[in-house]
């Protein structure tokens, strides 16, 4: 009988273990993790071939304990050690719009259904249709140039 009440605590201490080393220091679903869970549903189910009662009680037990880790893992301060503290505000340089202006003319190189490429004397930029849909070899002009995208209009809409 001693014996059956040290092997539950054993294994509920196990998985509690287990399971606050995956939340504090090894974040997301693991071996860990799993052997933690594995551990309580062990214990569990023990207890209950133990005695009922013991079960019962074993039960109430590890579900407070997951609670308390759930707590810990949402207020406690372990999800600062994964979590990401900085913003990146940087961004991507598109060189094709530091060499383009307004005004400059091309030709479509592909079909324009919104996003596709242009030739502007000899070279191919990606383009965005500023005026629908624009076919193959139609005659652009650049309209505006905004974050990074390059806005072009057909020359007989502009």
């Amino acid at each position: 009988m001693i014996m059956d009440i040290v092997i539950i605590a054993i294994l509920v201490l196990v998985g509690v273990l287990l399971l606050a080393l995956e939340v504090a220091l090894i974040p997301g679903i693991g071996v860990t993790g799993v052997l933690g869970a594995l551990s309580m549903i062990g214990a569990v189910a023990y207890a209950f071939n133990f005695m009922p009662l013991a079960g019962w009680l074993t039960l109430a037990i590890v579900s407070l304990a997951i609670v308390l880790l759930i707590l810990w893992a949402v207020y406690g301060k372990s999800i600062d050690n994964v979590a990401l503290k900085k913003n990146i505000d940087s961004t991507v340089q598109n060189p094709d719009t530091t060499t383009l202006a307004v005004g400059d003319e091309g030709v479509t190189v592909t079909r324009l259904a919104l996003v596709g490429e242009a030739d502007f004397g000899g070279r191919l930029v990606e383009v965005t249709s500023a005026s629908g849909l624009l076919e193959e070899g139609t005659k652009v002009c650049v309209t505006r140039i905004a974050g990074g995208t390059i806005f072009v209009k057909s020359k007989t809409a502009v």
